[in-house]
């Protein structure tokens, strides 16, 4: 049994883990949310601990130079983390809304490429 700090970690081939399943449970939970039920201060939260964990997987070596698909994913992350894309504390709870469900969208979808990226190396 694992415990609730040890969490389970994945090691990539470039030796850093990751902890698959936090990035998974956060996803998981800002697909769950829904706009007329969430604060703010919730969506920003959620916000940045997704960011948090799309750049991780931006650090992770995941084949983008060899993989077109790895390499569009990559590209819409970067243009999505840029700062003029960011909401504001000006910004409509809608768009932030947004924003933060386009965050976990390529999150996830980073997150697969990494899994199967460490699926192949672990072969």
């Amino acid at each position: 049994m694992t415990s609730v700090t040890e969490g389970s970690h994945t090691t990539d081939i470039d030796g850093s883990s990751l902890d698959v399943d936090w990035v998974r449970d956060t996803v998981t939970v800002i697909q769950l949310m829904n706009l007329s039920r969430s604060t703010r201060a919730d969506i920003d939260a959620r916000t940045n601990e997704c960011m948090e964990h799309l750049r991780e997987l931006l650090a992770v070596d995941l084949g983008a130079d060899q993989d077109d698909d790895v390499m569009k994913v990559f590209r819409r992350a970067h243009r999505h983390l840029e700062l003029s894309n960011r909401p504001t504390s000006d910004t409509p709870a809608f768009h932030t809304f947004a924003y933060m469900r386009e965050t976990a969208t390529i999150t996830f979808a980073l997150l697969k490429f990494y899994g199967a990226r460490n699926e192949a190396s672990s072969s």
